[in-house]
């Protein structure tokens, strides 16, 4: 959200996918996949790997036997094509994120634990700027204080 806002998912289906989505639980996929929507997004996705075929083989209504044999073989296939465009690309270096927590009454509204409250003298914008000053004022933080 810090990095796309709340608006930036708007008329995109967002695909997730790199070491960091790989490495984590389908729990934690779901996590990262419901956030779609609080970018405005109409999906949020994962390809179906390993975690997830482990995740799913002998789960109440799973299928079994053939059945899941070729569901497996019909998931396989729903990877992105190697070649495919995108109409936008975000990536972010994971490695970088400190934990992070919100300040404001938005989802964009975050920083890192270790930051401070921004002040909306230094917005990108007036519209920022003016919801910056609002956030603040519901919130009752100060511009400046130490989130943490």
């Amino acid at each position: 959200m810090g990095e796309i806002g709340a608006g930036g998912g708007s008329g995109y289906a967002i695909e997730y996918a790199g070491s960091a989505i790989c490495s984590m639980s389908v729990e934690g996929r779901l996590t990262v996949c419901n956030m779609s929507i609080e970018c405005g997004a109409k999906v949020g996705m994962v390809a179906p790997d390993e975690t997830t075929f482990a995740y799913l083989k002998g789960r109440p209504m799973a299928p079994t036997g053939a059945h899941w044999e070729a569901a497996e073989t019909a998931w396989r296939a729903l990877s992105t094509d190697p070649d495919a465009v995108f109409d936008r690309e975000v990536e972010i270096d994971v490695s970088t994120i400190a934990p992070q927590i919100t300040w404001g009454t938005s989802p964009e509204h975050v920083a890192g634990v270790a930051d401070r409250v921004p002040d909306p003298v230094d917005a990108r914008d007036p519209q920022q700027a003016e919801a910056w000053g609002a956030a603040l004022d519901y919130i009752g933080l100060e511009p400046g204080a130490p989130l943490e």
